[in-house]
């Protein structure tokens, strides 16, 4: 049932803040272009975003504080997605499919698969790891920001340096 039911949350949102033109992406720049959803999709994906920030801020005060029980129930509902897994109708489930891209698809995969790690290693009550995994998670979120929310995130892409003089 896994394999069938991605478990969409952070990176799927990203997806709706991406509102490359089809003009940027005939040019030279190799940023994707936005991901067409209908607005009922986008609207639960909005709540699973707010849900998965208010998570990540709250695992940094239980990893300062090595509350391994509270970093592992959080980690697991990211893992486990918290609206989308729940709310998505089988048919929205295959739109949204049908639009994201393969690469966007193993960014959401890397990112429960880490949220799942770092449920493990606290259960373990391995500090060095739990500070590892939640890095990942991070960058994974960053990673999709910079690919798929441009518009949304805009500090975060590469400035552009021109050679010669100025």
């Amino acid at each position: 049932m896994k394999s069938s039911y991605l478990k969409i949350s952070i990176l799927a949102l990203c997806s709706i803040f991406s509102v490359n033109s089809q003009a940027e992406s005939k040019t030279h720049d190799k940023r994707p272009t936005a991901i067409e959803l209908p607005s009922e999709i986008k609207s639960l994906l909005r709540q699973e975003m707010q849900q998965l920030q208010q998570g990540m801020q709250a695992l940094l005060p239980a990893i300062v504080s090595g509350d391994n029980n509270k970093i592992t129930a959080i980690a697991q509902k990211m893992q486990h997605s918290y609206i989308m897994k729940q709310k998505l109708t089988p048919k929205q489930m295959h739109v949204l499919h049908k639009n994201l891209p393969p690469a966007f698809i193993q960014l959401d995969q890397k990112f429960h698969g880490f949220a799942g790690m770092l449920a493990h290693v606290a259960e373990e009550n391995k500090s060095e790891l739990i500070s590892f995994y939640f890095y990942k998670l991070t960058e994974t979120c960053v990673e999709c920001h910079r690919k798929y929310a441009q518009k949304r995130f805009p500090k975060l892409m590469p400035s552009i340096k021109h050679s010669g003089h100025h």
